[in-house]
């Protein structure tokens, strides 16, 4: 097998059980250490869930280092010097260091636990696990929703409480939408091109082979929705047009919002929006519904893509224990409730979906939770999609994405495209068989 991060590889030897050398904290507490992704704002909402912890424990402490890279968790592992437990942004990454024996398996401690796999959405354990074991934990979840400004659907004419439910509506929104001025420049439009990989899982689509794990880019299903995806460009304009006026886009997060300043009129995007549009642009409109599915596919309603905040355990824990045992404290109605209201994302335990203090409004500044708690329907669905775990995730997501701009500007036909993704990940996915 070959591992594709040379980082990895080369520190393969290195990836064997530590001592349990013990750290106190300064109050006599022992001290575990975690690395987080998150920065800024949300770092501080992460250390304001660790205060809370620490205030009840009388054994342990746990000391966060924020605004981590992916990369600088590997290093320390190849190094032999992780910390306790840490964050990964990049699900991509979770297979490769599983496959390299460099995080703890999680299931002997799931069982007993005494949690039980169906207290949770079925898509936040499954994105941790490879193989069949469970190398992650979720605490939060991220969902998918189209997002759509009432206003612009009565100026072209269009219902406003009525979105596309399918994607052959969304195809005939997004042409009415478009608007150009007298010299055929694109002035809004229809819609914001979605991530391809969102569009390939609403159609049903199939990125690995569910018995070997080989990739499938090309399969038939994920061929139709990229035609599909390049017919939506197609409706607002040529595809040089729509990537020139999309290269104009400024920070989503932030008054420079593209749908903020109408330069769009729908969108495929995340639960955190509302907060936003609470944030920086109270008076836009906006309404929240699901993601089209295809017209044929009845039985493909209701989908979304969903992520998670992945939490690990390196093999070189010093403190594995201690670490799973704030996991398990992720999991409890009060756990979530709290990162759930303050970092905006999805619990990822069934029951806490239908807390109404996740629901309700109860001051002004909480007007965000009406589009929020949209979501929470949503993010339970059967036809919930997430990319697989798979030690190639990285460098096809990759390969993905640049499909998803050759379709946009016209430079390869859908066939072509997807042909070569199947073509590059294929030859990956050999050498790690």
């Amino acid at each position: 097998m070959r591992t594709p991060w040379g980082i990895l590889a080369s520190g393969a030897a290195s990836l064997a059980l530590s001592g349990c050398r013990r750290e106190a904290h300064a109050d006599g507490r022992t001290l575990l250490r975690v690395w987080s992704m998150w920065a800024g704002d949300e770092e501080q909402v992460f250390q304001a869930v660790l205060d809370y912890y620490n205030r009840a424990q009388s054994r342990v402490y746990i000391q966060n280092l924020g605004a981590v890279e992916d990369t600088k968790i590997i290093r320390s592992i190849v190094a032999g010097s992780p910390p306790d437990f840490f964050t990964l942004r990049e699900p991509g990454y979770l297979a490769p260091l599983a496959a390299n024996n460099a995080l703890m398996a999680l299931d002997d401690w799931f069982r007993e636990s005494g949690l039980r796999e169906a207290d949770f959405i079925p898509a936040a354990l499954e994105q941790g696990r490879y193989r069949g074991r469970l190398y992650s934990m979720p605490y939060l979840l991220d969902a998918q929703a189209l997002f759509y400004n009432p206003d612009h659907f009565k100026r072209a004419g269009l219902p406003p409480n009525q979105p596309p439910r399918t994607w052959e509506q969304t195809l005939e929104y997004a042409r009415r939408l478009t608007r150009k001025s007298r010299t055929g420049a694109i002035q809004t439009l229809g819609m914001r091109p979605p991530d391809l990989i969102y569009v390939i899982g609403a159609f049903g689509g199939q990125f690995t082979d569910p018995h070997t794990g080989a990739p499938t880019a090309d399969h038939p299903v994920n061929l139709e929705a990229a035609r599909y995806y390049r017919a939506l460009i197609e409706a607002m304009g040529s595809g040089k047009e729509v990537q020139a006026f999309t290269m104009s886009f400024g920070n989503e997060q932030g008054t420079n919002n593209p749908f903020f300043l109408g330069k769009i009129s729908m969108m495929i995007n995340g639960q955190w929006n509302p907060a936003w549009f609470q944030k920086y642009a109270p008076h836009v409109p906006y309404e929240v519904a699901p993601v089209p599915h295809p017209a044929r596919r009845p039985d493909l309603r209701l989908p979304t893509w969903v992520g998670q905040n992945m939490f690990c355990i390196p093999r070189e824990s010093r403190h594995p224990r201690e670490a799973w045992q704030f996991f398990v404290w992720m999991q409890t109605e009060e756990a979530q409730l709290l990162f759930a209201e303050t970092m905006r994302g999805i619990p990822n335990i069934r029951r806490v979906l239908k807390h109404p203090q996740l629901r309700t409004a109860r001051r002004p500044d909480e007007a965000w939770k009406h589009g929020y708690s949209k979501f929470l329907d949503l993010v339970d669905s059967p036809n919930a999609q997430f990319f697989p775990i798979t030690p190639i995730a990285t460098l096809y997501l990759h390969e993905l994405y640049t499909a998803q701009d050759y379709l946009i500007s016209g430079n390869k036909t859908p066939e072509q495209a997807l042909r070569d993704v199947q073509g590059r990940v294929a030859a990956e996915f050999r050498r790690w068989s």
